[in-house]
């Protein structure tokens, strides 16, 4: 997908929410992010263009963002979870 496509601003915004490394994920919510604002300001240059709901989208979306910012830094890095027990394990390095 080119970096300045803006049709795609949903499927980059999926890719973010499911990204499992926290070390990728970063990268992830930028792309997104960039293309949610390069959609949002051709939609503030062309009024014609886009909808209401796309513009509602596009809002909740940013909000998603943050809070999967919010939600992925905010645990340790090393923290995992048993896949038996579903407890966190503390790992130390």
């Amino acid at each position: 997908m080119a970096t300045n496509d803006t049709t795609g601003w949903s499927d980059l915004l999926d890719v973010a929410l499911f990204e499992a490394d926290r070390a990728t994920l970063r990268g992830r919510m930028e792309h997104a992010t960039e293309a949610i604002h390069r959609r949002m300001e051709e939609l503030l240059n062309d009024q014609d263009a886009g909808s209401v709901s796309e513009r509602l989208e596009l809002r909740n979306a940013l909000e998603t963002l943050a809070y999967l910012q919010r939600i992925a830094y905010a645990r340790k890095p090393s923290g995992r979870v048993s896949p038996d027990s579903g407890q966190a394990i503390s790992v130390q390095f």
